[in-house]
C-alpha cells in the first residue's frame, strides 16, 4: 500500500492528551468518587489522639552484664535495644496494670510506637488513642512502666551478683575457721605454711568485700532514667489528616479513572481523533476539516483544503489528464460527500478544471451543499447511454467545477456491472474527476470503482466512524491495488437536510463544444441545470 507518510508506529504523548480530553468526564467522575469517598472515611473514622513522652536513658553501671556498651551509638547504651524493651509483653504488662479497664498487653502494643532521635539518649515514647486524656495517660504510664521495668531489671542483677559474692565470702570464711583450727596443733614449718594460707584466704576475703561494698550502694541508688518531658495532652487528632485523605482519594480515584478511561477507550470500536485515524489505519491524515458545510478560501477549512488540492496534484502529476479521486466514507452518512465536495472545490478553486460525480444514492449532500436540485446524472448515464456532458450542472458558487448527480429519484445507477467502463468515460471529461461513494460496508460501489481509480481517500467521521471499517477500506484498496496516500478527517456530521425545490442558477454561457483533454476553462462546458437527457446510445 502506497502512503506519503508512514502511520504511527504506537502511542505518543498526544494521542494520550486526547484520550483525555475524550473521556474527561470518566476521569473527572474518578476524581469526583475518590475526594467522596476519603471524606466519607474522614468523617467515619473515629479521630485518634497521639501523646509523647520523652525518656532520658543512664547508663545502669552494669555493663559488663546487661551489654549495654553494644549499642550502635557512641554512648553507654544500646538504645536500638531498648526501644523493642518498650514494645515487650513485661512492660506492656506492667503499663496495663496502672490503666483503668484492664486493657489487654496486646492491645496496648498496637497503640505503641517508640522512635529515637539521632545522636543521642533520649527514647521518644508515642501512644494514641481515642480522646486526649487517654493519650496523655497512656504515655505517662508507658514512661513509667519502662522506667521500673528497667530499674527492677538492674536491680535483679546487681542483687544476684551480691548474693553470688557473699556465697564465696561465706565458703571463704568457712575456709579460713578449718585453716585456723589446724593451725592451733601445728610446730614449725607447717606452723608457717597454715599461717601463709590463712593469710591469702583473709585477703581474698577483703577483695571479696571490696567488691561487694560498691555493689551494695549500687543497689540502693540504681538510677535506670528519668522522663525529661512528661506527656501532654494533644491538641488535634494525629489521624485521619484531612487534608492527606483527600489528597490520597483524589490521587486514586485519578489513578481509577484513569484505568476506566483507558480501558473504556481501548474497548470503544469507533475513531475518535486524528491521532486515532493515523494509527489504526496507519496512514496519515493528510486533510482535517472542521465544520460540515462547504468551505471557502475565507476560512481555514478551505485554506487547508486548497493545500490538500496542491498535494493531490502533485500526486498525480505523472497522469497527463483525467484523474480520478475515488472519496468514500467509512461511516454510513454524509461524511464521505461533505469531503468529496470540499475537496472538488479546492481543486477547481487551484485551477484545475474538476468533475464531481456522486455515485452515492443514499444522501442528498452534494446537492444541500452546493444548492443543486435532484435531476437526471449517473443513473442516466449507464441505464440509457445518455452523454455525461449533458448531464453535468455547474454550480453557481464554484467556478470550474461540474457535478454529475446520481440521477433522478427512484433510478438505480448499476455501477458494480460498468465500473471500469464508466471511469474511462469520465476521465476525458475533466483535469480531476473526484467521485464520491457510500462506505465500503455498505455497498459493494466503491469496491467496483476501487480498481479503476489512481487514488483511494477513505473519510473518517470522527466519533461514528468504526476502527475495523476504516481498518478495512484501507485493505480494500491495497487488495486492488489503488494508492491510498492518507485520511480525511471530519467531524460528526449532521443528518441530511431537505435538498433545495429551485433549481440552481446556471452560469449564463452559451453551448461549446468541450476540448476531449477536458483541460479547457470554466467556459468551455456551458450545461444548464435542468438540462434533458441527451438521446440514448451515446456512450463512449
Amino acid at each position: 500500500m502506497d502512503t506519503d507518510v508512514p502511520g504511527s508506529s504506537g502511542p505518543e504523548l498526544k494521542e494520550y492528551t486526547a484520550l483525555l480530553r475524550r473521556r474527561w468526564r470518566l476521569v473527572g467522575a474518578g476524581v469526583l468518587g475518590g475526594l467522596v469517598l476519603a471524606t466519607a472515611g474522614v468523617v467515619a473514622v473515629p479521630s485518634t489522639y497521639t501523646s509523647t513522652a520523652a525518656v532520658q536513658i543512664r547508663p545502669t553501671g552494669m555493663a559488663e552484664f546487661t551489654g549495654e556498651r553494644s549499642g550502635r551509638l557512641t554512648g553507654d547504651v544500646n538504645l536500638d535495644s531498648e526501644a523493642q524493651v518498650v514494645l515487650s509483653d513485661q512492660v506492656t504488662t506492667v503499663m496495663a496494670d496502672s490503666l483503668p479497664g484492664d486493657p489487654a498487653p496486646a492491645d496496648l502494643r498496637e497503640r505503641i510506637d517508640v522512635t529515637v532521635p539521632s545522636n543521642s539518649n533520649i527514647l521518644e515514647l508515642h501512644y494514641s488513642a481515642r480522646s486526649p486524656e487517654t493519650a496523655r495517660e497512656g504515655a505517662d504510664a508507658l514512661a513509667a512502666a519502662y522506667l521500673e521495668h528497667r530499674g527492677e531489671q538492674a536491680r535483679s542483677l546487681i542483687s544476684g551478683r551480691l548474693d553470688a559474692l557473699r556465697g564465696e565470702q561465706e565458703g571463704l570464711y568457712e575456709r579460713l575457721s578449718d585453716l585456723t583450727a589446724e593451725n592451733a596443733g601445728a610446730v614449725g614449718a607447717d606452723r608457717v605454711s597454715a599461717d601463709a594460707q590463712a593469710e591469702a584466704v583473709r585477703q581474698e576475703i577483703s577483695d571479696l568485700g571490696n567488691g561487694i561494698s560498691p555493689l551494695s550502694a549500687l543497689h540502693e541508688t540504681v538510677s535506670p532514667g528519668q522522663v525529661i518531658t512528661p506527656a501532654g495532652l494533644p491538641e488535634a487528632p494525629t489521624a485521619p489528616v484531612p487534608l492527606l485523605w483527600l489528597v490520597a482519594g483524589a490521587a486514586l480515584g485519578l489513578v481509577a479513572g484513569l484505568l476506566a478511561a483507558l480501558v473504556r477507550d481501548r474497548l470503544d470500536p469507533r475513531v475518535h481523533d486524528t491521532e486515532d485515524t493515523a494509527r489504526i489505519g496507519s496512514v496519515p491524515v493528510l486533510l482535517e476539516l472542521s465544520g460540515s458545510g462547504l468551505s471557502t478560501e475565507a476560512d481555514p477549512d478551505g485554506q487547508r483544503a486548497n493545500g490538500f488540492a496542491h498535494l493531490v496534484r502533485a500526486r498525480l502529476a505523472d497522469h497527463e489528464t483525467g484523474r480520478v479521486v475515488l472519496v468514500t466514507g467509512t461511516a454510513p452518512g454524509r461524511s464521505g460527500s461533505a469531503a468529496a465536495v470540499n475537496l472538488a472545490a479546492a481543486l477547481a478553486r487551484t485551477g484545475s478544471e474538476t468533475l464531481l460525480v456522486c455515485a452515492d444514492p443514499r444522501t442528498g449532500t452534494v446537492g444541500e451543499l452546493l444548492g443543486l436540485t435532484e435531476g437526471p446524472g449517473l443513473a442516466e448515464i449507464l441505464v440509457d447511454g445518455e452523454d455525461p456532458a449533458g448531464l453535468e450542472v455547474r454550480p453557481a458558487a464554484v467556478p470550474r467545477l461540474r457535478v454529475l448527480r446520481n440521477g433522478r429519484a427512484g433510478t438505480a445507477a448499476p455501477v458494480q456491472s460498468s465500473a471500469s467502463e464508466l471511469v474511462e468515460l469520465l476521465r476525458g471529461h475533466a483535469e480531476f474527476v473526484v467521485v464520491v461513494t457510500a462506505a465500503f460496508g455498505e455497498s459493494a460501489d466503491a469496491h467496483a470503482l476501487a480498481a479503476s481509480a489512481d487514488l483511494l481517500l477513505p473519510v473518517v467521521e470522527l466519533g461514528r466512524s468504526r476502527r475495523t471499517d476504516l481498518v478495512g477500506t484501507v485493505t480494500a484498496g491495497a487488495r486492488f491495488g489503488v494508492t491510498v496516500p492518507g485520511a480525511i478527517t471530519v467531524p460528526r456530521q449532521p443528518g441530511p437536510g431537505p435538498v433545495p425545490t429551485a433549481p440552481a442558477a446556471p452560469r449564463p454561457v452559451p453551448p461549446a463544444p468541450r476540448e476531449p483533454s477536458g483541460s479547457g476553462t470554466a467556459e468551455d462546458v456551458p450545461v444548464p441545470a435542468d438540462h434533458q437527457a441527451a438521446p440514448a446510445g451515446s456512450r463512449r
